[in-house]
């Protein structure tokens, strides 16, 4: 019976399932396998053997209308996924990379690397060959161009591809690589406003670079250190810029946002447990996007815990309510995209994890500074346990958390000095 109360079949007559109908009392589902079908028909009328594990991701996830509407709404990637099958296009990279509207057919490239159809091709190394390539064409000088090109490749491209070949690449990378290159051509148009190639450079002129312009000038310091070892520029000191203060919250401010994560229902679910994992174990949200499934760890007895570093930590009885609902229901899983994905944070392209920039944006609307509520966090902790242990269970260097306890005031260093003193009275 429908919503008023008129009777109604909402089986599908040709599956049986109980669903809306969408045409002749077909489900989505049988309804999506006729007009994938039709689409992926090679010239003997079957479905093309190429694109089997296409046609059969999609036609078995668990939300099928969104595959229609996918498909319906999509027109480039509808005519792409015909020549496909028809053998019309080939199924290669250059195929999409040279596709008039590359945009338009992304998702369906990375969903056919998912499945194996293509080779996998890391796509933010991709995307900062592409935004290097336009980059350079606004380099009037050819000199300029091919240093800055050496730059980029030798320095940014070599790590990127290093941190790719062990699945460690992330967005925050590439963001860093494309300001870096970007600061470095504002490095030498500075130099040449002074009439000077890179080889004339002199203290002065890195002293008046840094003192003349916003605090991100200090980041071509990555560049002239290369340009200074390849003997581009004269060796010459280019400070580092240290920060004169950290960001950090009130104790107040943090346990005020901790009851909103625990309690606030109208909250995202996956918003509240990144926010816990911030501001109970001082995560940075590069990490928190990029956590895997395997990292939370349920124990026999109802417990909850989770690993940043050596040792598993125990998520207080009070949260892991929070971390189990969240993890039980976690979104972007019921397509083709990410069936079974590993990520505790499924992004929206196919085998990926939500970005940090993504992410970072839902928690600021959320109303946390994120800067300081990771410091707040850190310091916090390292007034309960000795740094080096809060270093190896949160995934820290040494260094790092000596800094946050000498930003805390912490005396662990100071007590053992402080035991001999009083043994000797």
């Amino acid at each position: 019976m429908d919503c008023a109360q008129i009777p109604a079949n909402f089986h599908c007559t040709r599956c049986g399932v109980e669903d809306e109908p969408v045409r002749t009392g077909l489900c989505a589902r049988c309804c999506l396998k006729d007009d994938l079908g039709d689409l992926l028909r090679d010239e003997h009328g079957g479905i093309a053997e190429h694109m089997l594990p296409l046609y059969r991701a999609l036609t078995t996830q668990a939300n099928a209308r969104s595959a229609r509407v996918w498909m319906i709404t999509n027109k480039p990637a509808k005519e792409l996924l015909r020549a496909l099958g028809t053998g019309s296009a080939s199924l290669t990279h250059e195929t999409f990379t040279q596709h008039p509207t590359p945009g338009k057919v992304q998702h369906l490239r990375k969903l056919m690397m998912s499945l194996e159809m293509i080779e996998e091709r890391n796509g933010r190394i991709e995307r900062f060959e592409i935004w290097l390539d336009q980059k350079l064409l606004k380099v009037p000088s050819p000199k300029r161009k091919r240093l800055i090109a050496q730059f980029a490749r030798f320095v940014h491209l070599n790590r990127m591809r290093h941190l790719a070949s062990h699945n460690s690449l992330k967005e925050g990378t590439l963001l860093s690589a494309r300001q870096s290159t970007s600061t470095a051509i504002e490095f030498l148009e500075f130099l040449d406003g002074r009439g000077k190639d890179p080889g004339e450079c002199t203290q002065e002129d890195i002293n008046d670079w840094l003192a003349g312009g916003p605090t991100t000038r200090s980041l071509a310091r990555t560049f002239a250190r290369w340009a200074m070892g390849a003997r581009h520029i004269p060796k010459l000191d280019f400070p580092y810029r240290v920060a004169k203060t950290l960001p950090r919250l009130s104790q107040d401010r943090r346990l005020e946002l901790i009851r909103r994560a625990l309690d606030d229902d109208e909250l995202d679910s996956g918003d509240r447990a990144a926010c816990l994992l911030m501001l109970l174990f001082g995560q940075p949200l590069t990490r928190v996007a990029a956590m895997k499934m395997e990292q939370f760890l349920h124990s026999d007895d109802g417990g909850l815990q989770v690993v940043f570093g050596e040792d598993p930590i125990e998520v207080p009885a009070v949260f892991s309510p929070v971390f189990k609902d969240y993890l039980a229901n976690r979104p972007n899983t019921n397509t083709a995209s990410n069936p079974g994905s590993p990520w505790c944070f499924p992004g929206f392209s196919p085998g990926e994890h939500i970005s940090a920039n993504r992410l970072m944006i839902r928690l600021r609307e959320v109303g946390i500074d994120l800067q300081g509520a990771k410091n707040a966090t850190l310091q916090e902790l390292v007034l309960l346990i000795p740094p080096a242990i809060a270093a190896d269970a949160l995934g820290y260097s040494y260094q790092v958390m000596d800094i946050h306890e000498q930003r805390a005031g912490a005396r662990w260093k100071a007590y053992p000095e402080l035991v001999r003193s009083q043994s000797k009275d």
